[in-house]
């Protein structure tokens, strides 16, 4: 029996199709039309037939919420079966359709015509979102310079100091790659300009990016607005994943297309002994030693080199030393001012002979540098009282990193030859090295700028690999302070008693008057033997005596000056406030000393005046309180002393 037309009126179907088994649209309409959403293509079983109503009336009528609404009622022992549409596809496919019988139409309602036909997914006409634009506030000044207007070198400068490092640990990239590309964009000096930021030592990891710069710098320099070529100064070049592999790329393609090219560096992502010591072992497995051919290409294309990293991995200490000889008397090493060496560390199982051979060709390889201004060292266990006397002579920077057979008797006796043109010296984990030869520094370094010091030490073949080498860390007095210091960093300072850690501040408060560049110090000191209560008293004497002598408390400085006369009222108020600061310092209300009588010379140029005082042992990452902390508060309530019991008689699941 088939229903009456009186029943209630139902939806109509969620997909409407045609009757015939013709097709009513084509194939460029069903490419044109957008699909819908995965809910809406999916089929659903229906009793209701297909209206006879076209498409047009369907679309019409479900725009328009104040038409009515016609439905299809079901006729009794049968049902429709939905057509497949037919796809774009080169293969035939069979097309299944029942022919639907004729349809009745329900007569019109009053619930008709407030009953919203539900319109399909793709009909929605979906609003953009809005953009939200971000309000960067203007200089105080208010007005915003012509940046596009600099000079060429100053924009660029700019760009590299906003971007850089492009690269974090690991060859992480940061977000700074992606900020230059989107800042090229704006206008044709943002373009050149940060360009030339990004290629002056371009991303080369993953291999993706540099299949992509290949690609670019094979393009020949007229066909594009910029000469990308002579953009690129330094490469720095992963080895396992760009050249080790069979995805990487080829240094054929990559050198012959930097006709600047000032320096080389290839390296592995485990190099860093901070991040990466539990790799350690399995790094050694890559067999990749430094190609012949790329000695010969940078010969070729006239490339004269200024920095070159030798790794030690590639493929071992010996193997690298023997290459290093050979390339540094070729003439792209002839002007090479800035050298590296990583892993250079011999065997325990090797023997007397290989150890003399790796010494050997270590100071030869040094000896064919008589240009090398910056020496760095980093893991090299080569480096021992037998090869310090091997360092050259006239270096301006000096870094010795990781190195556990330096000594400080040894680094002593090489700074008496070769530490009068040292500006920079950077001692950072060498596990075996006091601060023996810091009493002398004055006259060893005359001329040194910046001293960093950092005693966190790492080794890998051993769990105790915190502990010093040496059991005190000032044996031969308190330091004596260079006249041409600026910065002066020392970290993690391991076996120092309470009396040394006073004679060390205290040189440093008597010759404030011989240093006055001094613009950073940093002091992390780890007391030895000293309880929290001798710690405490340090730092409330210390930090303020510090403070006062070296922290400048002045504001900065105003360049819009109206007048002559308020740069003289400023230099009067400055004048009173040092003159007043040597009447604190000689009454002695801030030290609280016995010696409180003597005046003491205020510095009062240093940006940075930090002091540290701890007995904890040196981590890699310092955790504190707030680490370990939700960023909300807990919703529990503080508990009244009655528990509540809850009943249930379900699961607890």
């Amino acid at each position: 029996m088939a229903p009456s037309s009186q029943s209630r009126p139902r939806r109509a179907p969620r997909v409407h199709y045609a009757e015939d088994d013709s097709d009513s649209l084509s194939l460029s309409e069903f490419e044109s039309r957008p699909q819908p959403l995965r809910a809406a293509r999916r089929r659903v079983q229906t009793y209701r037939e297909s209206s006879s109503i076209d498409d047009n009336t369907v679309e019409a009528s479900s725009a328009d919420s104040d038409s009515l609404s016609e439905e299809i009622l079901p006729q009794e022992g049968t049902r429709s079966r939905p057509k497949v549409r037919e796809r774009a596809s080169s293969r035939p496919q069979k097309r299944w359709q029942r022919k639907a019988p004729t349809a009745k139409r329900s007569a019109p309602s009053p619930f008709n015509a407030f009953k919203r036909q539900k319109t399909r997914s793709s009909d929605v006409v979906h609003k953009p979102e809005p953009q939200v634009s971000v309000l960067i506030p203007p200089p105080p000044s208010g007005r915003i310079p012509p940046w596009q207007q600099l000079p060429y070198h100053i924009l660029v400068n700019i760009m590299k100091y906003a971007a850089y490092p492009l690269y974090a640990s690991n060859s992480r990239p940061n977000s700074s790659i992606n900020w230059l590309c989107s800042v090229s964009t704006l206008c044709r000096s943002f373009h050149e300009t940060c360009m030339a930021a990004l290629l002056y030592n371009p991303p080369l990891y993953p291999a993706w990016r540099a299949h992509g710069l290949i690609h670019l710098l094979k393009q020949e320099p007229g066909t594009l607005i910029i000469d990308y070529r002579r953009k690129i100064h330094y490469l720095d070049v992963e080895v396992k994943q760009l050249l080790f592999k069979k995805s990487g790329i080829s240094i054929e393609d990559l050198v012959p297309n930097t006709p600047l090219l000032q320096g080389l560096r290839l390296y592995s992502n485990f190099d860093d002994m901070r991040t990466m010591v539990w790799a350690q072992p399995t790094a050694r497995k890559i067999h990749w030693s430094y190609p012949a051919e790329l000695f010969d290409l940078l010969d070729a294309n006239n490339l004269i080199l200024t920095s070159f990293e030798w790794n030690g991995r590639f493929p071992g200490p010996i193997e690298v030393l023997q290459a290093a000889v050979h390339a540094h008397s070729r003439p792209a090493f002839s002007r090479l001012r800035e050298a590296s060496f990583l892993n250079l560390t011999i065997p325990e199982k090797s023997g007397d002979v290989d150890v003399a051979k790796a010494r050997t060709l270590f100071g030869d390889a040094l000896n064919q540098l008589s240009e090398l201004k910056h020496l760095s060292l980093n893991n090299c266990g080569i480096l021992d009282e037998a090869t310090v006397p091997m360092l050259p002579v006239g270096l301006e920077h000096l870094e010795i990193d990781n190195c556990s057979q330096l000594t400080s008797a040894a680094l002593g006796r090489y700074l008496r030859v070769g530490g009068s043109t040292l500006t920079t010296l950077k001692l950072l984990d060498n596990q075996s090295m006091s601060l023996g030869f810091i009493a002398d520094l004055k006259t060893l370094c005359p001329r040194l700028r910046t001293i960093d010091v950092d005693m966190l030490y790492i080794d890998p073949t051993s769990y105790r690999d915190r502990d010093p080498l040496y059991d005190e860390l000032l044996p031969n007095g308190p330091p004596t302070w260079p006249s041409s210091l600026i910065n002066v960093s020392f970290e993690n300072m391991r076996q120092l008693s309470a009396d040394d850690a006073d004679d060390f501040f205290e040189s440093l408060v008597e010759s404030s008057r011989h240093i006055p560049h001094l613009k950073r110090l940093n002091i992390k000191a780890i007391l030895k033997g000293a309880s929290w209560r001798d710690r405490a008293h340090l730092r409330k004497i210390w930090l303020p005596k510090l403070q006062n002598v070296f922290l400048n408390t002045s504001r900065p400085y105003e360049y819009a000056v109206k007048a002559g006369n308020q740069s003289a009222r400023s230099s009067h108020r400055q004048s009173s406030r040092i003159a007043e600061s040597l009447k604190r310092q000689s009454t002695g209300d801030d030290t609280g000393d016995s010696d409180a009588g003597v005046a003491v010379a205020v510095h009062g140029r240093c940006d940075v005046v930090n002091l540290q005082i701890s007995d904890q042992r040196p981590a890699q990452d310092q955790f504190h309180e707030d680490d370990f902390l939700d960023d909300e508060p807990s919703d529990d309530e503080e508990w009244n002393g009655r528990d509540m019991e809850l009943t249930s008689n379900g699961y607890a699941w």
